[in-house]
């Protein structure tokens, strides 16, 4: 007598032999398996490269440090004047004058301990009052010197030319009138604002 195979026996048979993904089922798994890791490797080596290249640009930046300064005053605006150009740099107020005093070589023993320097610009031809000053204490020369709208006496008055510099080393450090002992120069001719290499040599002793 011959039996049949029936019931989950069978059922497990056909359950073994059938592939549910259909034919290539597994291959395809397999190559989208791949795919997933390609597409995650070139992702990483990518933020790898971003993040190499913001260290060296930091590192880069450091090394350079901070930005320089010019530090204000009277020497740094006339070595730049020197070097920019026919027109001294402009200042906090605007276009300057800017140029060297010094001492002519018979009187450097004239020059006296403690006093004050006034670089003068006046308008104008004559002897007028004067347009706008610079007090220097205690002058070292030879001295670079910057003249600017910061300067002129009346407020609100424009720093413009054609002016005429003039310098006064007061023995006493006051303002006013040469005084025996003082020592004065002045530039020959008129100069425009923004003009540069404005030299005025102390030649003369009151």
């Amino acid at each position: 007598m011959t039996f049949e195979a029936r019931g989950p026996a069978r059922e497990g048979s056909q359950g073994a032999d059938a592939d549910p993904a259909g034919p290539g089922g597994s291959r395809r798994g397999g190559e989208d398996g791949g795919a997933r890791r390609g597409i995650r490797t070139v992702v990483l080596s990518a933020l790898a490269l971003a993040g190499l290249v913001a260290l060296a640009v930091g590192a880069l930046w450091s090394s350079l440090g901070p930005p320089a300064e010019t530090t204000p005053g009277d020497g740094g605006a006339a070595r730049m004047a020197g070097r920019d150009g026919p027109t001294a740099p402009p200042g906090p107020g605007g276009p300057a004058i800017a140029g060297t005093i010094s001492v002519a070589p018979r009187l450097t023993g004239r020059v006296p301990q403690g006093g004050s320097l006034f670089i003068i610009a006046r308008k104008g031809a004559g002897a007028g009052p004067p347009f706008a000053v610079k007090r220097i204490l205690g002058p070292h020369f030879p001295l670079p010197y910057r003249l600017g709208p910061e300067d002129v006496l009346m407020a609100g008055s424009r720093f413009e030319g054609p002016l005429r510099l003039s310098a006064h080393l007061s023995a006493s450090g006051r303002a006013g009138p040469p005084q025996p002992g003082d020592l004065l120069g002045e530039h020959a001719g008129e100069v425009r604002v923004g003009a540069r290499g404005v030299d005025i040599v102390l030649a003369r002793l009151r």
